[in-house]
């Protein structure tokens, strides 16, 4: 049975989230053409111009590749924001004050985020069909596998936010965010170019690249969409990224509780 408490934490995180989703509903047609613009530049060159130097079936890999990688990006918007705010206005104090615990309030946050870049990114799938036609497949779309890998690369991206923002030092180190973390993890995240790829160039490279969680995100995505083939096994993909997720939900929430004096 589950107590009065846990419902009145429970609902209280609803009625949140419902809050934050009712404010996102202003915005989100504007982030969605935004990121279809994007999506659309990546496609044109990749699924159409590059097939002409011999990149043929380049296409879904870069739409698959997108999909996978919005959220990544717009977690530097959600992270500078709300640096702003802890060393600003401190909005954040009137939610700490709410009768929950503020290991709950961070992970409504984290929930937020993730729901915020999930509802967006998966608008792209029939977007993407659109602009590439045949070229990409959706009966290699495993249901069960997309159901399952989708929500989690969103909600890591939740957590690794407030990691993010839990080892950040101040507004002035935003700017290192995109150089030293953003920009590595994307480049050598796989989202050019398959994991295999990488081994049959030098496995030893190839195996350090497995500390990257945006390897899990890519590989586990394009396995789901793009048939296993060619990927790392979707399983690997799946519980490296949950064990990436528990970590940084963990670690995240630890460092903001001490930065907030929350402890």
């Amino acid at each position: 049975m589950i107590s009065q408490k846990t419902k009145i934490y429970i609902l209280t995180i609803c009625q949140l989230l419902r809050r934050d989703l009712l404010i996102y509903r202003r915005e989100f047609l504007s982030k969605l053409f935004d990121n279809s613009f994007v999506l659309l530049t990546y496609l044109v060159v990749f699924g159409y111009f590059m097939p002409q130097f011999g990149g043929g079936g380049y296409g879904p890999f870069i739409l698959i590749g997108s999909i996978a990688s919005f959220g990544f990006f717009d977690m530097v918007g959600k992270v500078s924001d709300m640096m702003f705010d802890i060393q600003g206005d401190r909005a954040i104090s009137y939610t700490l004050t709410l009768p929950l615990p503020s290991s709950l309030l961070f992970l409504r946050m984290a929930l937020y985020w993730a729901i915020n870049s999930a509802v967006v990114s998966i608008f792209l799938i029939p977007i993407g069909k659109l602009i590439l036609f045949s070229q990409f497949d959706l009966s290699k779309i495993s249901v069960l596998k997309f159901i399952l890998i989708y929500p989690l690369i969103h909600l890591f991206y939740g957590f690794f936010s407030l990691w993010m923002v839990g080892i950040l030092k101040g507004i002035g180190t935003i700017a290192q965010l995109w150089v030293r973390v953003i920009n590595p993890m994307y480049m050598f995240g796989t989202f050019f170019y398959s994991w295999h790829a990488v081994h049959s160039f030098s496995p030893v490279v190839a195996y350090l690249n497995l500390c990257n969680p945006m390897v899990f995100i890519m590989e586990g995505l394009r396995s789901a969409c793009l048939g296993s083939e060619g990927y790392l096994p979707f399983w690997v993909s799946f519980l490296a990224l949950l064990g990436f997720t528990i970590l940084c939900g963990w670690d995240g929430i630890r460092r903001l509780k001490i930065r907030l004096d929350c402890v």
